[in-house]
Order: C-alpha cells, then structure tokens, then sequence
C-alpha cells in the first residue's frame, strides 16, 4: 500500500501541474496574434504545455523556443522548437542551444510579444558566459559553487559575475516591446532576480509585492509583465488540502545549512503539544566533504534519523518538489525514530555516512528511499513532521 502522505504529495503537485494561476493570468490578457514563447528551467514542459493549450483555445498562433533538462519532455509540443542540456552542472549544449536561443531573441522585431516561461534550473539551463570563460571554467565553477554550502541566493549572485545573461542581461538582446513573463519560485522570499538567476528580470527593479506576485515594469521601451504564478507555499497548501489528517502549514523557509535546519526541526518536534502533520519547505544546504552518493534532502533525512533516534513517535519526510534529489528516481526519504537502530542492525554508522556524504546508500539499505513521481514542478523542496 502506498504511504498516504506520498499519495496526498502526488495528489498535490497533479493539482499544481495544472497551473491554475497561469490560466487565469494568461487568460484574460490582451494578446497579439501571433505571440513568441521562451520556457526555460526543469518545469519548462508542464508550463508549455499548459500556454499553449491556452492559446490554442484563444486561437491565438504561436512559436518558439523550449529549453530544458535531458528526460524532462515527454511529448512533442507543436511549434515549439525543443533544446536539451545539463542540469545541475551546464554542458556543450547548455552554450549552444543559449546562443541560439538568444540569437532568436535578437531577431524578433519590436511590435513582437513574448511570453517567457521561467522556472528553478535555468541557471544551469541557459547561460552564455563572459568573454575568456571557457566551457570547462564554467563546468568547474558551478560544481564548486554547488559543492560550498552557499545558499541558492549566494550561488546565483556568483554564477551573474560570470554570465552575459543573468541579472537581467538577456532582455538587452530583446527588441519585443511587451513582455509577459510568468515564473515558478524555487527561492526564499520570491524573488525574480534570483529565480533562474534573475535572466528576464531588470537588475535594481523594485520589489514584487509578495501578497500580489505581479509587477509592471518598465526598461527602456520595454513593458515587463512580472508575474509569480507558483512557489513553495502554494505545494505546502495543496499537500495540506489532500491530507485527511490534522494538519498545520507553518511559514518558515529553511536556507540555513542541513545540520542547522535539522536542529530547528528537531526542537520544533520535541516541543511539539499536539498529534497532527506539520508542513515546512525550503532547501537545506550542503557543503560537499566525501565521495559518497546523496542529495539534500537525503542528507538532511539521514541527520534527522540521528537526532530523533529512540525519541517520541516522529516521522519525518525530506522530498525534492521536482522529484530528483541529485539522483536519478530519488525524490528524498521517509526516517523515524527506529531508523538509526534499523542502520545499526546493517552495520551502517550515521555519522559516517554523514561525513562521506553517503545518505543515499545508508538509507537505501533500508528500504528509507523515496522514488520520483509522475508530476515533479519544481518549487523547492517539502519537509514533513509527523506526530502521533
């Protein structure tokens, strides 16, 4: 039988998929015909698919371009033209295809209208380095930027010193007078400039209002249509709403190193005066010390199995929204307070396997391993308190 709190996720991120806030949005906007798409990030596909369903209904005509990461298109999208390239790390082809891509956005004229679909993974995605930055420094650069324990914010700030379209750089190659954009969040706070490295958002604009997640602005001649249309909150409500049990959404955003968030959620459980289901989100960071094979969220289960070992009856879900945890089906892990004895019964020493980096291995000997799903959006990652 499968874990209710798994099924009430997939239940979830299917609801999301639709994504409600994009029909609305899109819907009802004074559209030119035709109109060009961009979709760049690892939730290129979904938000695709739904645009131009919405334009197709609208009799709208479109074309365009999608770019995204190998394995995440499952069917051909008309019109669009597909590009594929590395995630986490950029390849050849994350170059090329950017170069050919912006090369596209040069040549639209100006009484163009571009709708850009945005979403987590397009740092990686699309990216066309500075002058003297060859393939292998970029390569080398973001794996060590990934492997330092910086936040997301601190990484997206280094990979812009190095890019000729992050921090807002790309829409100095667009001539289109009307931008719609349109962005999934996989950052704190929402904020455009780091989403994706911030590639379509002018550097220095104000603020999004955080209780509307739309903004107008303008560069130049352009007029930007900022709007945020999905981010770790909107799963964490959605997850809440499919669950039947007592449940309670609670506001914090984890950024802090794995060790740190674990703490907080140890004491949060410990303290904790009443049986239910708590939802908290965010992304855990990791400073890369072994050799072993894991990812943050697996990493952050396996801490929490130490910390809560023999303690009250708590189990606890790390889960990567996107459903990739750095390793292909891995989505995160399930560990309660019987975990650590579990691990010691197979001869596996937590702290070990902390320090080689090795929590998948140690958490896949017991069968602790979350699989990916069918409907992975990228909007962070979920963590899961269980009180009972």
């Amino acid at each position: 039988m499968k874990d209710p709190i798994i099924n009430a996720l997939e239940n979830a991120l299917m609801q999301l998929n639709e994504l409600p806030e994009l029909k609305k949005d899109l819907g009802k906007r004074p559209l030119s015909n035709p109109v060009k798409i961009l979709a760049i990030g690892k939730s290129a596909f979904p938000m695709a698919k739904v645009c131009v369903n919405i334009l197709t209904k609208r009799k709208i005509n479109y074309s365009g371009y999608l770019l995204t990461k190998y394995g995440n298109v499952s069917e051909i999208i008309p019109n669009l033209i597909v590009k594929k390239a590395g995630h986490p790390i950029p390849d050849k082809n994350t170059i090329k295809h950017s170069r050919e891509i912006l090369s596209w956005l040069e040549g639209l004229p100006e009484n163009d209208e571009l709708i850009i679909l945005i979403s987590g993974g397009g740092s990686s995605l699309f990216e066309v380095p500075v002058d003297g930055f060859t393939l292998e420094d970029l390569i080398h650069f973001n794996k060590n930027l990934l492997q330092s324990g910086l936040s997301i914010k601190e990484i997206n700030y280094e990979r812009a010193k190095k890019s000729k379209v992050k921090a807002g750089k790309a829409l100095d190659h667009i001539k289109a007078k009307i931008i719609y954009c349109y962005a999934l969040s996989d950052v704190p706070n929402n904020e455009p400039e780091i989403i994706a490295s911030g590639c379509f958002f002018p550097a220095n604009s104000p603020k999004i209002d955080k209780n509307h997640y739309q903004a107008k602005l303008k560069k130049g001649k352009q007029e930007l249509y900022y709007s945020i249309i999905g981010d770790n909150f909107s799963l964490r409500y959605q997850l809440a709403k499919a669950l039947t049990s007592p449940v309670e959404v609670q506001t914090r955003y984890f950024t802090e190193n794995a060790e740190n968030v674990a703490n907080s959620l140890t004491k949060f459980a410990f303290s904790a005066n009443k049986k239910g289901i708590y939802i908290f989100g965010g992304e855990a960071s990791v400073q890369v010390t072994g050799k072993g094979k894991g990812g943050r969220c697996t990493h952050l289960a396996l801490l929490m199995a130490k910390k809560i070992a023999g303690k009250k009856h708590i189990t606890f879900y790390a889960l990567a929204g996107d459903g990739n945890d750095n390793l292909e089906n891995v989505s995160g892990a399930c560990v309660n307070q019987n975990t650590a004895s579990q691990l010691q019964e197979k001869g596996i020493d937590i702290s070990s396997a902390l320090k080689n980096c090795d929590s998948y291995t140690a958490l896949k000997a017991i069968d602790a391993i979350i699989p990916s799903w069918s409907y992975p959006l990228n909007l962070n990652d979920i963590y899961i308190l269980q009180i009972y």
